[in-house]
C-alpha cells in the first residue's frame, strides 16, 4: 500500500504516458467504429484513474513498420503498450520490440509471440444468448458468421452454440452458417434452407441484409456485438470499455512490477458480457 502510495504522488507530478496501438485499423477507421471507440474510451478512463495518459498509434498508417514505431515508442519515454485485436486474420505474427515494452494484446487469436492478452468470454456470451431466446420461447435458433472470426476465439462461438442449443446436436449442427466471405446472398439461402425462427448475428452486417423480413414478426434477430445505436437492436454487449480498462489494468501491473518483454508464463484475463433487450426478438408460442 506504501509503495502505491508513492506512486500515485509520482505519477501526479508527472503522468507517464501509456500507448494504445491499432494493429489494423486507420485513423478514420477507428472514429467511425463503435467498438473501437468503445475500447479507447474504456482503457483512456482506467489509465487517467490510475495516473497515466494514454495516445493512440496505428500500425496500418501508410509508412509504419512494427520497428519504426518501436522507436518512436521509446523515444517518448512510452514503457507499455495495449495491442488491438488481429481483425482481418486469425493468426498473425507482430515484430515490435518486445524486450523493452510492457505489452497485453487484447482478443484471441493465433498471434505471435505469446503475450498477456484481455480478451471477451465468447463462449460465455453465446451461452447467454442463447438462454435468454430459449426463455422467449425460440427453438430453431441459428447462428450466422465469419469463419475467421470464428476461428479468432478458437472456435468459441461455435462450441458454445452446439452446446447449448435447446434442439439436438444433429438438428443444431444444421443451425450454424459460417462463411469465409459472409454475404447478403448466402445468408438468404441459409435461411431459406434452415428455416430458423431467430438468427444470431456474429459480428456482420446481417440486420441491413435481412431486408425484406418483418422484423421480429417473421424472423428474430440478435447480436453478438450490441451497440447502443438505434435501431433497438437485442443482442449481447460486450461491455467493451471493461474490456479497454481491463487491458490497462494488466499492462500497469507488469509496470508495478517493473516486467518487460515476453513473459514466461503468460495471462489470460476474460471479461463479460450482459444481455440488451432491444426490439428485434418477440416472445413466441
Amino acid at each position: 500500500k506504501l509503495m502505491a502510495h508513492l506512486r500515485r504522488r509520482r505519477r501526479a507530478e508527472a503522468p507517464h504516458t501509456l500507448a494504445l496501438v491499432w494493429s489494423e485499423l486507420s485513423a478514420a477507421e477507428v472514429k467511425h467504429s463503435p467498438w473501437s471507440q468503445q475500447l479507447f474510451a474504456g482503457a483512456r478512463a482506467r489509465a487517467q484513474q490510475l495516473g497515466f495518459t494514454l495516445s493512440e498509434f496505428y500500425l496500418a498508417e501508410k509508412g509504419m513498420t512494427a520497428k519504426r514505431l518501436s522507436a518512436i515508442l521509446e523515444a517518448r519515454g512510452i514503457p507499455g503498450f495495449i495491442l488491438s485485436p488481429l481483425l482481418t486474420r486469425s493468426r498473425g505474427h507482430v515484430t515490435m520490440t518486445w524486450a523493452k515494452f510492457a505489452s497485453v494484446i487484447i482478443g484471441l487469436g493465433y498471434a505471435r509471440p505469446a503475450l498477456h492478452r484481455v480478451h471477451h468470454h465468447h463462449f460465455l456470451g453465446m451461452m447467454i444468448a442463447l438462454r435468454q431466446l430459449k426463455k422467449l420461447g425460440y427453438r430453431r435458433i441459428g447462428f450466422f458468421a465469419s469463419t475467421t472470426t470464428n476461428e479468432r476465439m478458437f472456435g468459441a462461438w461455435s462450441a458454445s452454440f452446439l452446446t447449448h442449443h435447446p434442439l439436438p446436436l444433429d438438428q443444431a449442427s444444421r443451425l450454424i452458417c459460417l462463411k469465409r466471405e459472409p454475404s447478403r446472398a448466402a445468408l438468404l439461402a441459409w435461411i431459406d434452407e434452415a428455416k430458423p425462427e431467430v438468427v444470431i448475428d456474429g459480428g456482420q452486417p446481417a440486420f441491413a441484409w435481412l431486408k425484406g423480413f418483418r422484423i421480429p414478426d417473421d424472423l428474430g434477430y440478435a447480436t453478438l456485438n450490441w451497440q447502443p445505436q438505434p435501431p433497438e437492436r437485442s443482442g449481447l454487449d460486450q461491455q467493451v470499455e471493461v474490456l479497454g480498462a481491463a487491458a490497462v489494468d494488466l499492462l500497469v501491473e507488469q509496470l508495478h512490477h517493473n516486467e518487460r518483454g515476453v513473459p514466461q508464463h503468460p495471462k489470460m484475463i476474460t471479461t463479460s458480457g450482459v444481455w440488451r433487450e432491444g426490439k428485434t426478438v418477440r416472445r413466441v408460442k
